[in-house]
């Protein structure tokens, strides 16, 4: 039997362009991939490197505004303060100091027996 050779010789040439396209878009498929990667890559360094200098930013500045609140809590700065904005505050009287003595947990008198007592039984 007498085959066709026109039949035959364009089914033997389409599977080996298959073949070759498949490759080739194999081939540009991962370097367009590796070119993504690259730039990826540099975008995430980049942004790294851009918080780490904010980061290091917002310590100097916590560093700064923590030794500024230690200043302005320390007694010195709070006396001049009272005295430019004239408060009129001074220092705490004896008889004005109520202290407060927390029982143990074993204790027969509870809170509510304590709270009929009189202010001057609790104070020392």
């Amino acid at each position: 039997m007498a085959k066709n050779r026109k039949s035959q010789s364009a089914s033997i040439h389409f599977g080996p362009v298959i073949k070759v396209v498949l490759v080739c878009s194999l081939f540009c498929g991962s370097a367009v991939g590796y070119v993504w990667q690259k730039n990826e890559i540099i975008r995430l360094g980049r942004q790294i490197s851009e918080r780490e200098k904010k980061l290091a930013q917002l310590q100097d500045d916590n560093d700064r505004l923590g030794s500024q609140v230690a200043i302005l809590h320390s007694p010195v700065m709070i006396d001049e303060r009272t005295k430019q904005l004239n408060l009129g505050l001074v220092p705490e009287q004896p008889g004005q100091v109520v202290y407060l003595h927390e029982l143990p947990p074993d204790a027969k008198e509870t809170s509510q027996q304590l709270a009929g007592r009189p202010a001057s039984d609790l104070v020392q």
